[in-house]
Protein backbone atom coordinates (compact mmCIF):
# COMPACT_ATOMS: atom_id res chain seq x y z
CA UNK A 1 0.00 0.00 0.00
CA UNK A 2 1.41 3.63 -0.78
CA UNK A 3 3.03 5.46 1.86
CA UNK A 4 1.15 8.89 3.00
CA UNK A 5 3.47 11.25 1.73
CA UNK A 6 3.58 8.62 -2.02
CA UNK A 7 -0.24 9.31 -1.92
CA UNK A 8 -0.83 13.16 -1.05
CA UNK A 9 3.07 13.96 -3.18
CA UNK A 10 1.77 13.38 -6.57
CA UNK A 11 -0.38 16.24 -6.42
CA UNK A 12 2.50 18.55 -6.47
CA UNK A 13 5.01 16.62 -9.26
CA UNK A 14 6.20 17.68 -11.95
CA UNK A 15 8.49 20.43 -13.23
CA UNK A 16 5.86 23.34 -14.02
CA UNK A 17 6.77 26.06 -11.08
CA UNK A 18 2.58 26.31 -10.92
CA UNK A 19 2.74 23.83 -7.64
CA UNK A 20 -0.02 23.12 -5.55
CA UNK A 21 1.16 22.64 -1.70
CA UNK A 22 -0.15 21.82 1.66
CA UNK A 23 0.92 20.69 5.56
CA UNK A 24 -0.15 17.84 6.83
CA UNK A 25 -0.17 17.32 10.76
CA UNK A 26 -1.87 15.69 12.99
CA UNK A 27 -0.95 14.74 16.91
CA UNK A 28 -2.47 12.61 19.67
CA UNK A 29 -3.49 13.72 23.27
CA UNK A 30 0.08 12.88 24.36
CA UNK A 31 1.25 15.50 22.03
CA UNK A 32 3.13 12.50 19.51
CA UNK A 33 3.03 13.76 16.53
CA UNK A 34 0.92 10.79 14.04
CA UNK A 35 1.34 12.23 10.79
CA UNK A 36 3.56 14.80 9.79
CA UNK A 37 4.35 15.88 6.20
CA UNK A 38 4.52 18.71 4.11
CA UNK A 39 4.40 18.88 -0.25
CA UNK A 40 4.77 21.12 -2.51
CA UNK A 41 6.55 25.15 -1.93
CA UNK A 42 5.29 28.61 -0.42
CA UNK A 43 4.85 30.72 -4.01
CA UNK A 44 4.25 29.84 -8.05
CA UNK A 45 7.76 32.01 -7.97
CA UNK A 46 10.38 28.89 -8.85
CA UNK A 47 12.92 31.03 -6.28
CA UNK A 48 10.19 30.10 -3.45
CA UNK A 49 11.35 27.66 -0.85
CA UNK A 50 9.20 24.02 0.00
CA UNK A 51 6.30 24.30 2.44
CA UNK A 52 7.06 22.88 5.95
CA UNK A 53 5.24 22.96 9.34
CA UNK A 54 6.77 26.05 10.11
CA UNK A 55 5.26 28.07 6.75
CA UNK A 56 2.95 31.19 7.69
CA UNK A 57 -0.75 30.67 6.57
CA UNK A 58 -3.42 32.85 6.52
CA UNK A 59 -5.84 31.56 8.44
CA UNK A 60 -8.96 33.13 7.18
CA UNK A 61 -11.87 31.39 9.15
CA UNK A 62 -9.42 29.09 10.97
CA UNK A 63 -8.82 32.92 12.98
CA UNK A 64 -12.51 31.72 14.41
CA UNK A 65 -11.51 29.32 16.80
CA UNK A 66 -8.31 31.47 17.80
CA UNK A 67 -10.79 34.00 19.29
CA UNK A 68 -12.93 31.73 21.25
CA UNK A 69 -10.15 30.50 22.86
CA UNK A 70 -9.34 33.67 24.17
CA UNK A 71 -12.99 34.65 25.13
CA UNK A 72 -13.30 31.28 27.15
CA UNK A 73 -10.21 32.34 28.54
CA UNK A 74 -11.76 35.71 30.18
CA UNK A 75 -14.71 33.75 30.58
CA UNK A 76 -12.72 31.61 33.11
CA UNK A 77 -11.17 34.29 34.88
CA UNK A 78 -14.54 36.18 35.31
CA UNK A 79 -13.82 38.90 32.97
CA UNK A 80 -16.33 38.06 30.47
CA UNK A 81 -19.31 35.85 30.68
CA UNK A 82 -21.22 33.75 28.22
CA UNK A 83 -24.55 34.54 29.18
CA UNK A 84 -24.85 38.34 30.43
CA UNK A 85 -26.21 40.06 27.59
CA UNK A 86 -25.43 43.26 30.04
CA UNK A 87 -21.96 43.14 28.85
CA UNK A 88 -22.99 42.83 25.29
CA UNK A 89 -24.92 45.99 26.07
CA UNK A 90 -22.04 47.76 27.62
CA UNK A 91 -19.02 47.34 25.52
CA UNK A 92 -20.91 46.66 22.04
CA UNK A 93 -23.99 49.04 22.02
CA UNK A 94 -23.83 49.02 18.09
CA UNK A 95 -24.75 45.66 18.29
CA UNK A 96 -27.56 46.10 20.03
CA UNK A 97 -29.09 49.43 18.66
CA UNK A 98 -29.86 47.16 15.11
CA UNK A 99 -32.84 46.36 14.28
CA UNK A 100 -34.12 42.50 12.97
CA UNK A 101 -35.10 42.13 9.61
CA UNK A 102 -38.46 40.54 8.78
CA UNK A 103 -38.50 40.86 5.35
CA UNK A 104 -37.13 37.82 3.01
CA UNK A 105 -34.66 38.47 0.33
CA UNK A 106 -35.69 40.62 -2.65
CA UNK A 107 -38.55 42.20 -0.85
CA UNK A 108 -38.49 45.92 0.52
CA UNK A 109 -36.35 46.15 3.22
CA UNK A 110 -38.91 45.98 6.72
CA UNK A 111 -37.55 45.90 10.20
CA UNK A 112 -38.52 45.03 13.93
CA UNK A 113 -37.19 46.14 17.48
CA UNK A 114 -34.98 43.29 18.95
CA UNK A 115 -36.86 40.81 21.57
CA UNK A 116 -33.48 39.69 23.82
CA UNK A 117 -30.16 40.81 23.44
CA UNK A 118 -27.35 38.69 21.85
CA UNK A 119 -24.59 37.01 24.42
CA UNK A 120 -20.97 35.99 23.76
CA UNK A 121 -22.12 32.69 23.64
CA UNK A 122 -24.71 33.39 20.92
CA UNK A 123 -21.44 35.20 19.15
CA UNK A 124 -19.27 32.06 19.51
CA UNK A 125 -21.81 29.74 17.76
CA UNK A 126 -23.38 31.96 14.89
CA UNK A 127 -26.36 32.37 16.57
CA UNK A 128 -27.10 36.50 17.78
CA UNK A 129 -28.72 37.23 14.11
CA UNK A 130 -25.15 38.83 12.72
CA UNK A 131 -24.52 38.23 9.34
CA UNK A 132 -21.74 38.81 6.84
CA UNK A 133 -22.39 41.38 4.32
CA UNK A 134 -20.99 39.65 1.33
CA UNK A 135 -23.33 36.40 1.63
CA UNK A 136 -27.22 37.61 2.75
CA UNK A 137 -28.66 39.66 0.04
CA UNK A 138 -30.81 41.80 2.22
CA UNK A 139 -27.22 42.97 3.98
CA UNK A 140 -26.06 43.88 0.43
CA UNK A 141 -29.39 45.71 -0.10
CA UNK A 142 -29.11 47.36 3.27
CA UNK A 143 -25.27 48.50 2.32
CA UNK A 144 -26.59 49.69 -1.42
CA UNK A 145 -29.18 52.27 0.01
CA UNK A 146 -26.66 53.83 2.30
CA UNK A 147 -24.20 54.16 -1.01
CA UNK A 148 -21.49 51.77 1.38
CA UNK A 149 -19.48 48.89 0.54
CA UNK A 150 -19.11 45.68 1.66
CA UNK A 151 -17.23 45.65 4.76
CA UNK A 152 -16.93 42.07 5.73
CA UNK A 153 -13.28 41.31 4.88
CA UNK A 154 -11.72 44.73 5.81
CA UNK A 155 -13.59 46.03 9.18
CA UNK A 156 -13.21 47.24 11.22
CA UNK A 157 -15.30 45.18 13.51
CA UNK A 158 -17.44 47.81 14.65
CA UNK A 159 -18.58 48.93 11.13
CA UNK A 160 -18.53 46.07 9.71
CA UNK A 161 -20.75 44.13 12.05
CA UNK A 162 -22.62 47.05 13.42
CA UNK A 163 -25.92 45.88 11.23
CA UNK A 164 -29.42 44.90 10.95
CA UNK A 165 -29.94 41.37 12.45
CA UNK A 166 -30.99 38.14 10.44
CA UNK A 167 -33.19 37.00 13.00
CA UNK A 168 -34.01 37.77 16.89
CA UNK A 169 -30.56 36.63 19.19
CA UNK A 170 -30.83 32.88 19.60
CA UNK A 171 -33.84 32.01 17.58
CA UNK A 172 -31.42 30.87 14.46
CA UNK A 173 -28.24 30.63 13.26
CA UNK A 174 -26.74 32.31 9.87
CA UNK A 175 -22.74 32.31 9.25
CA UNK A 176 -21.52 35.40 10.32
CA UNK A 177 -19.49 37.77 11.82
CA UNK A 178 -20.00 36.70 15.76
CA UNK A 179 -16.28 35.92 15.74
CA UNK A 180 -15.07 39.63 14.90
CA UNK A 181 -17.43 41.18 17.41
CA UNK A 182 -15.92 38.60 20.05
CA UNK A 183 -12.93 39.93 19.25
CA UNK A 184 -14.49 43.76 19.38
CA UNK A 185 -15.97 42.62 22.62
CA UNK A 186 -12.22 41.03 23.86
CA UNK A 187 -10.71 44.39 23.24
CA UNK A 188 -12.83 46.72 24.67
CA UNK A 189 -13.06 44.73 27.84
CA UNK A 190 -9.06 44.32 28.05
CA UNK A 191 -7.91 47.95 26.67
CA UNK A 192 -5.87 46.23 24.66
CA UNK A 193 -5.87 44.91 21.17
CA UNK A 194 -7.30 41.41 20.17
CA UNK A 195 -3.69 40.39 19.07
CA UNK A 196 -2.12 41.44 22.64
CA UNK A 197 -4.57 39.66 24.20
CA UNK A 198 -4.28 36.42 22.25
CA UNK A 199 -0.36 36.18 22.83
CA UNK A 200 -0.77 36.20 26.33
CA UNK A 201 -3.95 34.06 27.05
CA UNK A 202 -3.36 31.29 24.56
CA UNK A 203 0.02 31.50 22.63
CA UNK A 204 2.51 32.25 25.68
CA UNK A 205 0.89 29.24 27.52
CA UNK A 206 1.18 26.61 24.86
CA UNK A 207 4.68 27.32 23.62
CA UNK A 208 3.66 29.22 20.51
CA UNK A 209 6.73 30.39 18.62
CA UNK A 210 6.54 34.62 16.85
CA UNK A 211 4.80 32.67 13.78
CA UNK A 212 1.18 33.51 14.93
CA UNK A 213 -0.85 36.82 15.32
CA UNK A 214 -2.56 39.55 13.41
CA UNK A 215 0.10 41.45 11.59
CA UNK A 216 2.18 40.46 8.54
CA UNK A 217 4.65 42.56 9.91
CA UNK A 218 5.33 40.65 13.58
CA UNK A 219 5.73 37.24 12.41
CA UNK A 220 8.85 36.36 12.97
CA UNK A 221 10.43 37.76 9.77
CA UNK A 222 8.35 35.13 7.97
CA UNK A 223 6.72 35.81 4.61
CA UNK A 224 3.25 34.71 4.59
CA UNK A 225 2.78 31.72 1.89
CA UNK A 226 1.22 33.22 -1.23
CA UNK A 227 -2.07 32.53 -1.96
CA UNK A 228 -3.08 30.93 -5.61
CA UNK A 229 -6.37 30.07 -7.33
CA UNK A 230 -6.62 27.55 -10.11
CA UNK A 231 -6.07 28.54 -13.44
CA UNK A 232 -6.50 25.87 -16.11
CA UNK A 233 -4.23 23.13 -15.43
CA UNK A 234 -2.15 25.59 -13.57
CA UNK A 235 -2.18 28.33 -10.93
CA UNK A 236 -2.15 32.04 -10.68
CA UNK A 237 -1.86 34.29 -7.64
CA UNK A 238 -5.03 35.28 -6.06
CA UNK A 239 -5.12 39.12 -4.85
CA UNK A 240 -5.68 38.55 -1.16
CA UNK A 241 -7.97 41.42 0.77
CA UNK A 242 -5.98 43.42 3.14
CA UNK A 243 -6.94 44.69 6.61
CA UNK A 244 -5.16 46.74 9.28
CA UNK A 245 -7.65 45.61 11.67
CA UNK A 246 -7.49 42.53 13.67
CA UNK A 247 -11.01 40.99 12.98
CA UNK A 248 -11.53 37.76 15.30
CA UNK A 249 -13.25 36.16 12.70
CA UNK A 250 -10.88 35.47 9.87
CA UNK A 251 -7.40 37.93 9.97
CA UNK A 252 -4.96 36.12 11.96
CA UNK A 253 -1.74 34.21 10.33
CA UNK A 254 -0.15 31.33 12.03
CA UNK A 255 2.38 28.31 10.88
CA UNK A 256 0.69 24.61 10.82
CA UNK A 257 3.04 23.93 14.02
CA UNK A 258 1.79 26.96 16.30
CA UNK A 259 -1.87 26.11 15.52
CA UNK A 260 -1.35 22.31 16.36
CA UNK A 261 0.13 23.39 19.47
CA UNK A 262 -2.97 24.75 20.50
CA UNK A 263 -5.04 21.87 19.42
CA UNK A 264 -3.27 19.47 21.08
CA UNK A 265 -3.90 21.13 24.59
CA UNK A 266 -7.03 20.67 23.68
CA UNK A 267 -7.04 17.00 23.67
CA UNK A 268 -4.47 16.78 25.88
CA UNK A 269 -4.90 14.51 29.43
CA UNK A 270 -3.46 17.77 31.18
CA UNK A 271 -4.55 20.58 29.31
CA UNK A 272 -3.17 24.32 30.06
CA UNK A 273 -5.79 26.69 28.16
CA UNK A 274 -8.76 25.93 29.64
CA UNK A 275 -10.19 23.89 33.03
CA UNK A 276 -12.34 20.56 33.04
CA UNK A 277 -15.38 22.25 33.04
CA UNK A 278 -14.70 24.88 30.55
CA UNK A 279 -13.08 21.55 27.90
CA UNK A 280 -16.67 19.93 28.15
CA UNK A 281 -18.42 23.21 27.82
CA UNK A 282 -16.04 23.65 24.44
CA UNK A 283 -17.08 20.73 23.16
CA UNK A 284 -20.30 20.22 24.16
CA UNK A 285 -23.94 20.38 21.79
CA UNK A 286 -25.16 24.18 22.29
CA UNK A 287 -28.42 24.14 20.23
CA UNK A 288 -31.36 21.79 21.91
CA UNK A 289 -33.41 19.52 19.51
CA UNK A 290 -36.12 21.37 19.11
CA UNK A 291 -34.20 24.37 18.92
CA UNK A 292 -34.66 27.02 16.17
CA UNK A 293 -30.92 27.42 16.06
CA UNK A 294 -30.33 23.80 15.26
CA UNK A 295 -33.32 23.62 12.73
CA UNK A 296 -31.08 26.51 10.87
CA UNK A 297 -27.93 25.32 11.25
CA UNK A 298 -28.96 21.77 9.40
CA UNK A 299 -30.99 23.00 6.59
CA UNK A 300 -27.40 25.21 6.26
CA UNK A 301 -25.28 21.92 5.73
CA UNK A 302 -24.32 23.39 2.34
CA UNK A 303 -22.30 26.12 4.27
CA UNK A 304 -20.32 24.52 6.14
CA UNK A 305 -19.61 21.38 3.93
CA UNK A 306 -17.34 22.67 1.67
CA UNK A 307 -15.65 23.92 5.14
CA UNK A 308 -14.99 20.84 6.85
CA UNK A 309 -14.64 18.36 3.51
CA UNK A 310 -13.94 15.08 4.12
CA UNK A 311 -14.70 14.83 7.79
CA UNK A 312 -18.68 15.50 7.44
CA UNK A 313 -19.13 13.79 3.83
CA UNK A 314 -21.55 11.66 3.56
CA UNK A 315 -23.10 12.74 6.87
CA UNK A 316 -26.84 13.56 7.19
CA UNK A 317 -27.65 17.01 8.45
CA UNK A 318 -29.12 15.22 11.58
CA UNK A 319 -25.63 14.82 12.54
CA UNK A 320 -24.21 17.88 13.00
CA UNK A 321 -24.60 20.28 15.82
CA UNK A 322 -22.55 23.36 17.15
CA UNK A 323 -20.22 23.38 19.94
CA UNK A 324 -18.34 26.98 21.49
CA UNK A 325 -15.52 26.53 18.99
CA UNK A 326 -16.80 24.95 15.67
CA UNK A 327 -19.05 22.29 13.89
CA UNK A 328 -19.30 19.58 16.13
CA UNK A 329 -20.14 15.93 14.35
CA UNK A 330 -22.55 13.97 16.46
CA UNK A 331 -22.75 10.67 15.04
CA UNK A 332 -20.64 8.51 12.89
CA UNK A 333 -17.19 7.06 13.51
CA UNK A 334 -15.97 10.79 14.14
CA UNK A 335 -18.75 12.03 16.49
CA UNK A 336 -17.06 14.09 19.60
CA UNK A 337 -14.91 15.75 16.19
CA UNK A 338 -15.08 19.85 16.46
CA UNK A 339 -14.03 21.20 13.41
CA UNK A 340 -13.99 24.07 10.77
CA UNK A 341 -12.08 25.52 7.82
CA UNK A 342 -11.03 28.94 6.11
CA UNK A 343 -11.65 30.53 2.78
CA UNK A 344 -7.93 29.48 1.98
CA UNK A 345 -8.58 25.52 2.18
CA UNK A 346 -6.87 25.22 5.58
CA UNK A 347 -8.93 22.59 7.94
CA UNK A 348 -8.38 22.28 11.49
CA UNK A 349 -10.04 19.37 14.17
CA UNK A 350 -10.30 18.08 17.09
CA UNK A 351 -11.89 15.19 18.72
CA UNK A 352 -11.50 14.76 22.81
CA UNK A 353 -12.91 11.32 23.07
CA UNK A 354 -10.47 9.88 20.46
CA UNK A 355 -7.81 12.04 21.49
CA UNK A 356 -7.20 13.38 18.72
CA UNK A 357 -6.35 16.66 16.96
CA UNK A 358 -4.98 17.38 13.20
CA UNK A 359 -4.61 20.82 10.89
CA UNK A 360 -4.66 21.13 7.00
CA UNK A 361 -2.80 23.83 5.99
CA UNK A 362 -3.02 25.34 2.33
CA UNK A 363 -2.88 28.34 0.77
CA UNK A 364 -5.60 28.57 -1.79
CA UNK A 365 -8.67 30.06 -3.27
CA UNK A 366 -11.81 29.53 -3.60
CA UNK A 367 -12.34 26.75 -1.04
CA UNK A 368 -13.47 23.41 -1.37
CA UNK A 369 -10.59 23.58 -4.42
CA UNK A 370 -11.05 19.75 -5.55
CA UNK A 371 -7.22 19.01 -5.23
CA UNK A 372 -7.72 20.33 -1.75
CA UNK A 373 -10.12 18.15 -0.81
CA UNK A 374 -8.71 15.24 -2.34
CA UNK A 375 -5.46 15.79 -0.69
CA UNK A 376 -7.39 16.50 3.06
CA UNK A 377 -9.75 13.35 2.17
CA UNK A 378 -6.36 11.35 2.39
CA UNK A 379 -5.36 12.88 5.34
CA UNK A 380 -8.84 12.23 7.13
CA UNK A 381 -8.57 8.19 6.38
CA UNK A 382 -4.93 8.48 7.82
CA UNK A 383 -5.87 9.91 10.66
CA UNK A 384 -8.62 7.40 11.32
CA UNK A 385 -7.33 4.72 10.07
CA UNK A 386 -4.36 4.70 12.54
CA UNK A 387 -1.78 4.35 9.84
CA UNK A 388 0.15 8.14 10.22
CA UNK A 389 3.60 7.68 10.84
CA UNK A 390 6.33 10.62 11.42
Amino acid sequence: MASFGTKVDTYTEGESPDVLGAIFLAVDKNGKKTVSHATGRSGLDTDTGPLTEDSVLRLASCTKLLTTLTALRLVQSNTLTLDDPSIIEQHLPELCSQPVFTSEAGQPLTYEDQKSRPTLRMLLTHSSGVGYDMIDPRLQSWRKERGEKQLTLVGPASEAFGVPLLFQPGKGWAYGGGLDLAGLLIERVTGRSLGEVLRTEVCDIVGCDARIGFSETHLGGSEPVQVVTKQGAGFKKWPVTRTKHELGGGAAFSSPANYTRILQDLVSPTPKLLGDDMLRQLFAPQFADSSEALSALRDSAPVFASMTGALTGGLSADAFNHALGGLLITRGDKAGTMAWGGAFNSIWFANRERGVAGFFGASMFPFANREAGEMFGVFVEEVWGGMGEV
